[in-house]
């Protein structure tokens, strides 16, 4: 399997690539604003683009799908919330797609926002804004929160501990883990329970200086 993370700029953002190394067939995930270094590696790579993926609707992450679709003409794929019309393909918690041999599969991993997907390829995870290396994306109010919290526990959770994890922003410390790292080591994912996770999150300023996290 072909698989890149690729730095784009903006916030820090991450793209990627994946696609099948006999077929050539590819997919981009969150092209953002900077397809430029994109595009290069696709052309590098000789990629036939199949489909821009959005991990969520975030401007910094759905910036590139105009010029994916008219350059490449690739299919945009998001999570069935955004809409009839929003994209071309709509795929719900457990959808999957090919890329040649590669199976991608779909887990919606709502909390950072209502649309946020996850994307799982062979032994690797690309979890966008629901989950950093260490860290966590941010969620609005107490219900985003929760969701957020069943999301990394009923889903991210339950994947194997040599998974590879793969973020949407290069915010943690470093720019890859793995589940098991991430069960193990990340602090909101060790909370024992959901109050101690909101608690947390209400807290993160305090426990990061107090810990010496960037």
């Amino acid at each position: 399997m072909i698989f890149e993370q690729i730095k784009i700029g903006g916030d820090r953002n991450f793209a990627y690539l994946i696609g099948d190394d006999s077929t050539r067939e590819g997919a981009v995930v969150d092209p953002g604003y900077n397809q430029d270094v994109v595009f290069d590696r696709i052309d590098a790579l000789k990629l036939k683009i199949l489909y821009t993926i959005n991990t969520h609707s975030h401007h910094d992450h759905v910036g590139g799908n105009t010029v994916m679709k008219e350059r490449l003409g690739a299919q945009l794929v998001a999570h069935r919330s955004v809409g009839e019309g929003a994209a071309d393909i709509l795929v719900d918690d457990g959808s999957s797609l090919a890329l040649g041999d590669i199976r991608i599969t779909f887990l919606h991993t709502p909390g950072h926002s209502g649309d946020s997907i996850c994307i799982l390829a062979g032994q690797k995870v690309i979890t966008g804004d629901t989950l950093f290396v260490g860290k966590i994306g941010g969620a609005n109010g107490h219900a985003a929160a929760e969701l957020q919290y069943r999301s990394l526990h009923d889903k991210l959770m339950t994947l194997a501990d040599d998974i590879e994890v793969y973020p949407g922003h290069d915010v943690g410390v470093t720019p890859s883990s793995t589940i098991g790292q991430e069960r193990r080591t990340n602090p909101f994912i060790t909370q024992p329970t959901l109050q101690d996770f909101i608690y947390l999150k209400e807290h993160w300023a305090e426990y990061k200086a107090k810990h010496g996290i960037k």
